[in-house]
């Protein structure tokens, strides 16, 4: 009897795994960067987000997911779809104790441009883990209709706020961290949302990224009270608005606007890729 040969895991493979492998050390042995500890701790952030970046972004190509520029459907109106969003993001910085003066920023410098990467990094990581690979590769097989791509979001944002659960581990108390789930899952919906309509990844990591930027910077480099009356009106006000106007773009969303996504996907059979055009 012949032995059958046993095929080579693909050099990708190689790569992503090493590079978990140092994530993972890195988020349970986090080396000591400066003696100064907000330094030390926005450094150990960004680093270990950029090498997660780095572990994923060959996987958004890799699976040959079109999530790199606008969508064809109706490109003006996608642009549209995504002010809400971004009225949600502005509206998270604290405007209004800035104005006010109840809020100030104490941290500058370096801090500010270091916070600013932390930033960065987050939102790269985050997007294009969960909205430039786990949501397209669930949405691939489940989007025949508006109901499949509707529970491909929320199965997705589920599992987004699902992985802030590992904050405990981190020493985070638990109503912080549900509340953090609960905005989190808020927030993967509004972007796979954004994502179904601009079929653009870039745009969502720009929201994340300004989003975590304008909510942490008090608490990170500044000082004050954030949660004042108007500030609390206008963001419920906003938050409800914009929850419906996402849900009515998800529920309005048929399967040709998401099929950009995966035409002239390369597939792979055997060891032999092959693509199809537009």
């Amino acid at each position: 009897m012949k032995n059958k040969k046993t095929k080579a895991l693909p050099p990708l493979f190689w790569y992503v795994a090493v590079l978990g492998i140092v994530l993972a050390f890195l988020e349970l042995k986090p080396p000591v960067y400066s003696e100064d500890g907000l330094i030390n701790r926005l450094l150990g952030i960004t680093v270990t987000r950029l090498i997660g970046t780095l572990a994923f972004l060959p996987l958004m190509f890799r699976f040959g997911f079109r999530l790199n520029g606008l969508t064809k459907v109706r490109p003006l109106s996608a642009i549209l779809i995504t002010v809400p969003a971004f009225l949600v993001v502005i509206n998270n910085f604290p405007i209004i104790g800035l104005m006010t003066g109840n809020v100030r920023i104490v941290k500058t410098g370096i801090y500010l441009v270091l916070y600013a990467v932390e930033s960065l990094s987050i939102g790269l990581f985050e997007e294009i883990a969960f909205r430039g690979v786990l949501f397209p590769a669930f949405l691939e097989n489940h989007r025949s209709s508006t109901k499949q791509i509707f529970l491909s979001a929320f199965v997705s944002s589920a599992a987004f706020g699902a992985i802030h659960l590992f904050n405990l581990m981190a020493g985070a108390g638990f109503g912080g961290v549900i509340l953090q789930i609960g905005y989190s899952f808020l927030i993967g919906g509004m972007c796979s949302a954004v994502l179904l309509r601009t079929h653009n990844v870039w745009i969502c990591v720009i929201l994340h990224t300004l989003f975590d930027f304008g909510g942490f910077l008090t608490e990170t480099l500044g000082e004050g009270i954030i949660w004042d009356t108007a500030t609390v009106i206008i963001t419920a006000l906003l938050g409800v608005l914009v929850f419906g106007h996402m849900l009515y773009v998800m529920l309005k969303t048929e399967p040709y606007h998401v099929d950009g996504i995966f035409s002239g996907k390369k597939t792979h059979s055997d060891g032999e890729e092959s693509g199809s055009a537009d």
